[in-house]
């Protein structure tokens, strides 16, 4: 009787993880393996990798103070999630305008950005408007407000001679 010999199957997964073990770039791995190099960064990182590529669909530079914070606040699945999504932004962003921390609005910003555009690029053009809204209203710069010079403190006030 014969040996049959079976191929194992490699997947596109594990690929990436041998090849980037040699020293190839994620860049280079996604152009031979004919894949999206988000693919290929987000499964080098699943298994403890942190691959020098970043784009909008990876995580793997360092995290601020407020990562944990923003942690598992975007997503887009649906409507109903993209609105829970920017209803927990505009908590957190409010939080941060009340606490005066501009960083913390910042992040809440970019992060509404990071969700219209992944959205948009996975073709969910309602979840991306929700988010995009959200945005265009947090993004108008306030007008100066004049106080009243019955709020001045005497040595602000100037007198006309």
């Amino acid at each position: 009787m014969g040996v049959i010999l079976m191929k194992k199957r490699i997947s596109k997964r594990q690929l990436s993880q041998e090849l980037y073990g040699q020293g190839l770039r994620v860049d280079t791995i996604a152009e031979l393996l004919e894949t999206d190099p988000a693919y290929v960064a987000n499964s080098l990182i699943a298994v403890g990798y942190t691959p020098a590529y970043t784009d909008l669909y990876t995580h793997t530079g360092p995290q601020n103070r407020y990562a944990q914070m923003l942690a598992g606040v975007l997503r887009f699945k649906n409507l109903e999630a993209a609105r829970e999504s920017v209803t927990r932004i505009d908590e957190l962003y409010h939080r941060f305008e009340e606490a005066r921390d501009r960083r913390g609005q910042h992040q809440a910003q970019l992060l509404a950005l990071t969700g219209k555009n992944r959205a948009e690029g996975l073709g969910k053009r309602r979840e991306a408007r929700l988010f995009a809204d959200w945005l265009i209203e947090h993004l108008a710069v306030e007008e100066e407000r004049e106080t009243p010079a019955a709020a001045l403190a005497p040595s602000q006030l100037r007198l006309a001679a």
